[in-house]
């Protein structure tokens, strides 16, 4: 299965957003904790020049559960399209973090995210507020369709149908974004697509 999702900024106040996202189906908050990793041996969870990471190594904790993630991301030229994502539930956060440190992979990054989270048919829908970068609406469907770009598109869409004001889809993720902010590096954050 693929992770297809869109990732957008906008100027809208929260209180707006929660009102225009109270029509779909609410599903809960959560609170997350992301520590990503590196392999200072290897390069292939290391950021690339321009920090985009083409794999990434995460151990995720919420408000209930801990998780570690495996991705790996694919592009069109620099135009992220989707990632392949490898995830289980682990049952202690502090072991997970100490294996993972005992095997030489180091924290990259740590990405605290509170997310109000919304159901509308295939898509999961989710308001994102993230520490040191601010407001964020993520779209996401899993699907098994050969053509990737029509389900974005088809997510952009319904983006659209919010009507939300200054939309700018993200073309990193906010790993890739809070480390840019934390290195000083200013990167391209957004793609061209027209809302």
């Amino acid at each position: 299965m693929k992770e297809i999702e869109v990732e957008v900024t906008f100027s809208n106040k929260k209180e707006e957003v929660i009102k225009k996202l109270s029509k779909f189906e609410y599903v809960g908050e959560k609170e997350i904790y992301d520590i990503y990793y590196y392999d200072p041996q290897r390069d292939n969870l290391k950021p690339e020049d321009d920090l985009r990471l083409k794999e990434t190594f995460r151990v995720r904790k919420t408000n209930t559960s801990c998780y570690v993630t495996y991705k790996k991301q694919h592009f069109k030229g620099k135009l992220w399209i989707y990632s392949d994502e490898y995830e289980t539930k682990i049952e202690d956060y502090d072991t997970i973090k100490k294996i993972i440190s005992l095997l030489g992979l180091e924290p990259l990054i740590t990405v605290h995210n509170k997310r109000k989270i919304y159901k509308y048919k295939e898509y999961e829908i989710e308001l994102e507020d993230v520490e040191g970068l601010g407001l964020f609406i993520e779209v996401e469907r899993i699907s098994n369709d050969k053509d990737e770009m029509k389900v974005k598109e088809e997510i952009r869409d319904f983006i659209r149908s919010l009507k939300l004001e200054d939309v700018k889809e993200l073309n990193i993720g906010k790993n890739q974004y809070l480390l840019s902010t934390k290195m000083n590096r200013k990167l391209n954050l957004y793609n061209d697509t027209v809302y």
